[in-house]
């Protein structure tokens, strides 16, 4: 019984094109254990289905994308992609599943009034809660004031969590990355104001 006997289809295929990618040619014992399942030439034509499928489902996506950017509708778009390979449900499910997400990209990096007042608020308030927690934990543990600079990094963490709630957007919005960077820089002078 050999190493790959364990081995799924799939991880076959993965650990083939792996050595292949990096030994240039596949060992004796992955071959053998190949062959022991199929031939070896029905193995490459699945692993050529699978890039096949692959490639279609990118060019599916990048077309998605495309007339998502061109603010064509889901309906409209549908209607415009077609393929050989997959078929029209594998297509809806892939508009589906793209158009929600290039949506959600795109509202989360959008600056709007709204993400400017919430990052401000949650500069505040980040602010505050991260100083606290930060100075009580300094005032329990005193070992730690010798170390007050590298607590800018859980205040980060602290300040970014705190804004993202606030705003609902990730650190991706320039506003939240921003706020979460003045709210760390105000926890400096607090810590800079409890030193002296």
């Amino acid at each position: 019984m050999g190493f790959y006997s364990k081995f799924s289809e799939q991880d076959l295929i993965e650990s083939y094109n792996n050595q292949i990618d990096y030994q240039g040619k596949p060992n004796k014992e992955l071959l053998d254990e190949i062959s022991q399942r199929s031939s070896l030439q029905d193995f490459q034509a699945k692993i050529e289905d699978q890039k096949t499928l692959l490639n279609e489902r990118n060019r599916i996506i990048r077309e998605v994308h495309q007339h998502y950017m061109n603010k064509s509708s889901k309906q409209e778009c549908f209607s415009l992609l077609s393929s050989d390979i997959l078929s029209k449900a594998e297509i809806q499910l892939i508009v589906n599943e793209k158009y929600v997400q290039i949506h959600q990209n795109v509202e989360n990096l959008k600056v709007d009034s709204d993400t400017i007042l919430y990052s401000f608020l949650g500069i505040f308030i980040a602010s505050a809660v991260s100083s606290v927690i930060l100075f009580l934990c300094i005032y329990k543990f005193t070992f730690l004031a010798a170390l007050h600079f590298y607590l800018l990094i859980p205040a980060y963490i602290i300040n970014y969590l705190i804004i993202k709630s606030v705003t609902k957007k990730t650190r991706d919005n320039l506003a939240v990355f921003i706020a979460t960077f003045i709210a760390t820089v105000l926890n400096l002078i607090f810590f800079i104001i409890l030193i002296n």
